[in-house]
């Protein structure tokens, strides 16, 4: 299987690094609008894996003949690129996977699940597969979300926690991931499911704290929108479940920083004038942090990332928390990226392994959920994503 891999970010890198060594796939064309850092990554696959291809995502065409020239497209761009890439891949009459959605179109501009979700005849009608939030999370969150929902008999709530006490040299702020994406999921009113009933939250108004196994600790999170809340509800919901929710550790600076990006419009992802030129208020904010791939060997601690079951076995309660935790530090060492960028590449690339095996069959627009995550978990162990599971008190 040929595959094509679209952003070769610090996510990227990782994602066609760890493709790369799987048998069964022959080449990984990566693709971007940097060709430097095309040569940089290809340098790092295996003898004979790399192709590079100059791409602007923009060019409708020039997308569509990339993807004609593939098996499978792997969309590491950001989410705003989500449909044109998955419009492009209908096109091509190829297969697809991203790592997280937009969204709402009506508050952010871009699309979100729905829209995506939506395509699933079309998909299937060409007898392709799209595989969306496929990443640490959403998708390995909402594996794990369905792996807990298999073991208990009632499952009355699924709360997805994401903790990170890493320190960052040489930064006041940073973002171990997409800055844009961040943004927009942090001021978004948070989707939940609550009662039964689909709700929404006040944005950075809803907070808790959550003791991850060590060495993470104890960490104080934010309720911030994010696709499992929607994700969860939709796919695992024949065992009670009555509330969803995504939690995540966010530094208190970074927080007062976006209430201030919102208060001034910069949040804003349309263009506005500015002395004569048109910039997007939200690109230009998120020019001003580092970019996730520069953080490498930067970021010091270990990033976990769970899903917290609350329901019963036998009629007794049960509360578990499965996980997976990454260090920082680890990741400098093996593979020259920062936690977070390893966590989230290697956890897609053992869906496109999976599939290049032939072990995913089902075609269609779907999520993690509707796959084995037995399965799922052991090829994770493969690539060095240990998993985790600890009951906690029913109280």
């Amino acid at each position: 299987m040929r595959v094509l891999q679209l952003g070769v970010g610090a996510v990227g890198e990782v994602n066609a690094r760890v493709i790369a060594r799987e048998p069964a796939v022959e080449a990984v064309v990566l693709a971007d609008i940097d060709e430097s850092r095309l040569r940089e990554v290809a340098a790092k696959l295996p003898p004979g894996k790399a192709e590079t291809l100059v791409l602007d995502a923009s060019d409708h065409a020039a997308l569509v003949k990339a993807a004609k020239g593939v098996d499978f497209v792997l969309n590491a761009l950001a989410t705003a690129w989500d449909l044109p890439v998955m419009e492009a891949c209908l096109e091509a009459e190829r297969h697809y996977l991203d790592m997280g959605t937009g969204g709402p179109r009506e508050i952010t501009g871009t699309a979100d699940l729905d829209e995506q979700l939506a395509l699933d005849g079309e998909f299937k009608k060409r007898g392709l597969a799209g595989l969306v939030s496929f990443g640490i999370d959403p998708g390995v969150s909402d594996m794990f979300a369905r792996a807990l929902h298999d073991e208990l008999d009632t499952v009355e709530s699924l709360t997805v926690l994401d903790g990170d006490n890493a320190t960052v040299d040489g930064y006041e702020l940073a973002c171990s991931f997409n800055v844009e994406t961040m943004i927009e999921e942090c001021l978004l009113p948070p989707c939940v499911l609550r009662d039964g009933r689909e709700a929404r939250n006040e944005a950075l108004a809803v907070f808790r704290e959550f003791d991850f196994p060590a060495p993470v600790g104890k960490l104080k999170l934010c309720n911030v929108d994010h696709e499992e809340a929607q994700l969860m509800p939709l796919y695992l919901k024949g065992k009670g479940l009555k509330n969803a929710i995504f939690f995540i550790g966010l530094d208190e600076r970074f927080v007062e920083a976006l209430k201030v990006f919102k208060t001034l419009g910069l949040n804003q992802r349309e263009p506005v004038e500015f002395r004569g030129a048109m910039i997007s208020p939200i690109q230009f904010v998120a020019s001003r942090f580092p970019r996730p791939v520069d953080l490498a060997g930067k970021l010091h601690g270990a990033v976990c990332v769970g899903t917290l079951c609350e329901g019963a076995i036998g009629g007794e309660p049960v509360r578990r928390f499965r996980y997976q935790t990454t260090s920082h530090d680890e990741s400098w060492e093996k593979w020259g990226v920062q936690g977070t960028a390893f966590q989230t590449g290697a956890s897609a690339a053992c869906a496109v392994t999976q599939f290049a095996r032939g072990e995913i069959a089902r075609r269609g627009v779907f999520p993690a959920e509707v796959l084995d995550p037995a399965a799922y978990m052991a090829e994770m162990e493969k690539v060095g994503l240990a998993v985790g599971v600890m009951d906690l008190p029913a109280d």
